[in-house]
């Protein structure tokens, strides 16, 4: 009994342990720095009451579907489950597949071989040297316009859907972002060869083909030589994380046709926009966007990025910090894309640092911009028409209450956070579905504008 009881206490340490450890890793963390850790949740879960609460998600999508089933059951006597939103945004895959493997096949041997032999020509001296390496840069700078450009152009020419276009401009940033990264790293060892790296998992030669084919389908964005690796493949890791991306993809098509679609759709039917009715749409998709945004979360930056490591003994899995804990704006975006974030600080953030004397705020202000004008890129190109729905909730609003609480600390802050995160999740979509809606109504029907200014001043009985 005694010797049962110790085992128990045992148990409760290792699992507090593991959860302490991982926040010290988390708190002395450094951008750009790989060390062999767990993903935040994957501790979090040894601990059974944190367990409890993903045991409680579960339960409540089991029941969101058994809804939706149950209901269907009683008024067809089948399941009247349709797919038409799935082959609406997913056509044209063999288009998809030949423009997402040309791109790869470019970016693993064009960029590789390219830079090798820009680094094993440079047999010049003085003033021809700089006109070697100026020439080079310009064919590094035009291949990434051409990157930019080409897919961006094949999207629009094929007319791909939602889903296709989403996936070709996601993994076209992906290339760009580690192209860059394994450039410029590589670069640095090649120009000024007597300055070493304090990165010990930079070597001073230039980098083999097989880290960079590593690194290309290595979950993050920054390159190193040598990454801290597992021992072995956890095969059973692997299933089981790529089962919940699957689980994951088929809630989220759950929650997109049957709980946002629904509201999306007053924007078509609805002839006249009226205040009233863009505040209660605005409120009915809060709820699915938090949905949307958690398994999202879950499926994306824990399950898929796992597996990939898991797969590639890839040992550092901090992919994203405790963001639900944020007091702040700042935090927030450091926290939950740690892999995006890192490639800022390390490639934006530092640079902008030197060419503003050191000023860390301005460098700061100009990191968020970026960000924001890349998601806007994103998204107009995927919905084929220009925005500024991005720049203006995420750049301008973000820095606003970046400057104004830089620092904001307690409880209260976050609430504030954690309110403020559904109403993005729902204002954001609502106004993209209202900027669609815009373009297949006839000219005289009144815009969001419109109605903000011309109906804003209503009194509340007319309301």
């Amino acid at each position: 009994m005694s010797d049962l009881k110790e085992q128990t206490s045992t148990d409760k340490r290792r699992a507090s342990g593991s959860v302490n450890t991982s926040k010290i890793s988390i708190k002395h963390r450094k951008a750009g720095e790989f060390v062999a850790r767990e993903s935040l949740l994957t501790e979090l879960f040894h601990n059974p009451h944190i367990n409890c609460v993903r045991n409680g998600f579960i339960a409540g999508f089991i029941l969101m579907i058994l809804r939706h089933l149950v209901d269907d059951l009683l008024h067809y006597g089948r399941p009247n489950w349709t797919f038409e939103l799935l082959f609406l945004t997913v056509g044209q895959l063999h288009i998809t597949i030949i423009i997402w493997s040309v791109m790869t096949f470019c970016t693993t041997f064009v960029v590789y071989y390219g830079t090798y032999i820009w680094a094993n020509s440079r047999k010049f001296s003085g003033t021809i040297l700089k006109l070697y390496d100026m020439f080079w840069l310009l064919i590094y700078i035009c291949y990434q316009i051409g990157l930019f450009v080409i897919p961006c152009w094949l999207v629009n020419k094929y007319q791909l859907p939602f889903a296709c276009a989403a996936t070709v401009i996601l993994e076209q940033l992906r290339q760009i972002l580690k192209i860059h990264s394994f450039v410029r790293e590589n670069a640095g060892k090649i120009i000024s060869p007597s300055n070493k790296s304090t990165d010990s998992q930079l070597s001073s030669e230039f980098s083999h083909f097989n880290q960079y084919l590593y690194f290309l389908y290595a979950p993050t964005l920054v390159f190193r030589d040598v990454y801290p690796r597992t021992s072995t493949i956890r095969w059973n890791i692997v299933f089981q994380m790529f089962g919940q991306v699957l689980i994951g993809t088929i809630l989220l098509y759950h929650v997109i046709a049957y709980y946002w679609m629904p509201v999306f759709a007053r924007c078509f039917t609805d002839t006249k926009l009226t205040y009233p009715s863009v505040i209660t749409s605005i409120f009915d998709l809060m709820l699915p966007g938090v949905l949307f945004f958690v398994i999202g979360f879950y499926g994306f930056f824990h399950c898929w990025l796992n597996g990939f490591a898991e797969l590639l003994r890839f040992a550092d899995r901090t992919f994203y910090q405790d963001w639900w804990n944020a007091t702040s704006s700042g935090t927030f975006w450091r926290s939950w894309n740690i892999v995006v974030h890192d490639w800022l600080h390390v490639y934006v953030y530092k640079d902008l640092i030197k060419l503003f004397s050191g000023n860390k705020k301005l460098s700061a202000i100009c990191v968020v911009i970026f960000s924001a004008i890349l998601h806007e890129y994103c998204m107009s190109i995927v919905f084929g028409f220009c925005s500024v729905i991005f720049i203006v909730w995420f750049g301008l609003v973000g820095m606003f209450l970046r400057i104004v609480f830089p620092h904001s600390k307690g409880t209260l802050w976050n609430i504030i956070i954690l309110t403020m995160t559904p109403i993005s999740l729902a204002v954001v979509p609502y106004f993209y579905a209202l900027e669609i809606s815009a373009r297949h109504f006839p000219s005289n029907r009144a815009t969001f504008w419109d109605v903000m200014f011309k109906y804003g001043n209503q009194s509340k009985a007319d309301l």
